[in-house]
Formats: structure tokens, C-alpha cells, sequence
């Protein structure tokens, strides 16, 4: 997601580049302004959320009868490849705590958000942007969106950003008063910088590039209701996805940042001899019900000594069987390659 420091970035490239704001700054004395507002909006919004927030009833969930659903078309599935992210990025696991933060926070109370459903091994799930949200990021930014700050940078206040309302009262509580072309300069530089990284990654965020446009964009909406953008309830998306492209979301979002794609697996530490097993082996050594319990519950096995040991892998009790079952399949489908 958009960090602080990526948006400080932007406003000293913004300064100092060769682009049309810079070609009119001298004629412009707003201009001046526009730097200032880029270079602290993240820090102005991230407090934003309590005052934007819309009020619902907690506990709301839709249903198929409450909404409309895309069908998204022209999936291309393909199968997961290479290193894991963490030895990517040259991290031992038990020194990140990346793909291991899902469920140390709840929801925030009030979210249109309903579970996945699966109609069987060869049927439709039905996804929300909060579905997605779970699948691909969660395991990293919480169920909340404040990551594990500074190594998992929060995307409450980049998400934020892109909303004008809330950038124009976050501007006016410092005593700026935004014209409208600037506040729309401002807006529309948040949701391209929130689009790249997205698509792309950071220096430590794994890129999503196996997003569909459909996809990405029922991701972003969930992702405004999330942080308390006016009106995001009412532009929810859901998207009928067969059974392979949810196990995809899964294993790329959140298994592949801990599990190697084939391989021996990564060590859980510098000169450990326990090691994370490789997506390639699960389905071949453990059975679905198997993988089920361990993600769900943890589930230990016995070890030389007759004594069971639970691993360090964190519970996933935020994913249902039918999503865990999808990634199962998705192995067995398309079996991962070096």
C-alpha cells in the first residue's frame, strides 16, 4: 500500500520535476499550497476515519437477494512460481510478521461484509471486496488496515487520501482552504499512487498483479468503506469467481509470503533445522481435511518423541473451509512450479 514516506516522496518529485504543476508555479501561488497539502495528507488522515465514519448497524450482512453480482470473464489462473516473498526479501519468518497479523485485530463494527460461499469443487463463490481484502492483503495490514507500523505500513491514511471530502476537511482544520482543481490534482495523484502500488508492490510489498481490473476495483471499494469514505457503502461490488481463482487469491496473498513454491521450504530461522513446507508438498503429503485443520485450527502433529507440536504457523480462523478447500484445489489444478 502507499506508505507516508511514498507520499513525502511524491511531493519532493513533484517540486522538483519537470511536470505541468512545475511548468505554472511561478503564475500559480497555489501551488506552494499543493506541495504542503501532498506532503502531510497522510499524516492528516489517518485520525479521519471516527469523524467520516458512516453509522449502520453492526453485524449487517448482505446476501445474494441484497446485491448484484459480475461475473468476471477471461480469467487467466495461473499457476504460483518461485520463492517465497519473505526469502525475497532475505527475512527469516520468525523476524517478520508478515502473513501473520490476520486475526490480531478485529473489523471495525458496521462493514457490509459477508463470508464467501462456494457451491461445491466445481462451483461459484460469490466474492465481495472484502472477501478479497481477506484473501490478499489481511495477513499483513490486519482486519482494520493498520498493518504493524514501521514494517507494515498502515494503508488507513493513502486510502483516505483518495477521498476529496475528506481531504478538503482534514486541509480546512489546518487552515487551507482548497480550490477545486487542486483538490482534484490531489485526489486523482492519491488513487494513481494507490493503483501502482497495488499492481506493482514496494520495497516490501509483495506486487498483486494477478488482480483483474474487476477485481481491483471491488478491492478498492471495500477498501474506502473500510477507512470511513462517505458513501462507500453504496458502491460495494460483487464479483461470481470459479473455485481455482479463489484458491489463487489465497495461496498467492497469503500462503506464498511464508511458503516457498516448491523446494526443501524455508527455514523458520538462521540455522534452524524446522522448516516451512513448500506449497508443492501440501497437496501431495497432507489431505484437504488436514490442510483445513491446520490453517483453521492449528492442528499438531505428532513428533519423534510422541509429543505434538503446533509449528509456529499462526491460525487463519478468519477463513472458511470452502476457501482453504479452493486452495487445495488449486494445487492439485495447477501444481506450482520452481
Amino acid at each position: 500500500m502507499v506508505s507516508e514516506k511514498d507520499l513525502g516522496a511524491r511531493a519532493e518529485e513533484s517540486s522538483s520535476g519537470a511536470g505541468a504543476l512545475c511548468r505554472h508555479s511561478r503564475r500559480h501561488s497555489g501551488y506552494r499550497i499543493l506541495l504542503q497539502v501532498i506532503s502531510c495528507v497522510a499524516v492528516c488522515l489517518p485520525s479521519a476515519g471516527a469523524a467520516f465514519g458512516e453509522a449502520s448497524p453492526a453485524g449487517l450482512r448482505q446476501t445474494r437477494k441484497d446485491v448484484s453480482v459480475r461475473i468476471v470473464k477471461g480469467l487467466r489462473i495461473t499457476p504460483v512460481e518461485g520463492e517465497s516473498w519473505l526469502r525475497h526479501l532475505g527475512i527469516p519468518f520468525i523476524a517478520s510478521n508478515m502473513g501473520r497479523v490476520a486475526n490480531w485485530a478485529p473489523s471495525p463494527p458496521g462493514l457490509s461484509v459477508r463470508p464467501s460461499s462456494g457451491e461445491g469443487p466445481d462451483g461459484e463463490f460469490l466474492l465481495s471486496g472484502a472477501d478479497l481484502y481477506r484473501l490478499n492483503c489481511q495477513s499483513c495490514h490486519k482486519a482494520g488496515g493498520s498493518g504493524v507500523p514501521p514494517t507494515i505500513n498502515s494503508l488507513i491514511g493513502p486510502v483516505q487520501a483518495t477521498s476529496a471530502v475528506m481531504i478538503r476537511a482534514q486541509m480546512k482544520k489546518r487552515g487551507i482552504d482548497l480550490d477545486a482543481k487542486t483538490l482534484n490534482q490531489l485526489v486523482s495523484q492519491a488513487q494513481a499512487s494507490l493503483r501502482t502500488r497495488l499492481q506493482n508492490g514496494g520495497e516490501k510489498m509483495p506486487p498483486f498483479r494477478h488482480l483483474a481490473r474487476e477485481e481491483m476495483e471491488a478491492l478498492l471499494a471495500y477498501l474506502e468503506e473500510l477507512v470511513g469514505v462517505p458513501g462507500a457503502k453504496r458502491k460495494q461490488i460483487w464479483l461470481s469467481e470459479p473455485t481455482a481463482r479463489v484458491g489463487e487469491h489465497l495461496v498467492r496473498g497469503t500462503c506464498h509470503i511464508c511458503h516457498e513454491s516448491s523446494g526443501p521450504g524455508l527455514a523458520v530461522a538462521v540455522g534452524a533445522q524446522e522448516a516451512i513446507p513448500s506449497l508443492a508438498s501440501l497437496s501431495r503429503d497432507r489431505s484437504p481435511s488436514e490442510i483445513i485443520r491446520k490453517v483453521r485450527e492449528g492442528l499438531a502433529r505428532p513428533t519423534a518423541m510422541m509429543t505434538s507440536s503446533r509449528g509456529e504457523m499462526p491460525i487463519f480462523s478468519d477463513l472458511t473451509s470452502e476457501e482453504i478447500g479452493a486452495a487445495y484445489a488449486y494445487l492439485v489444478r495447477y501444481p506450482p512450479r520452481p
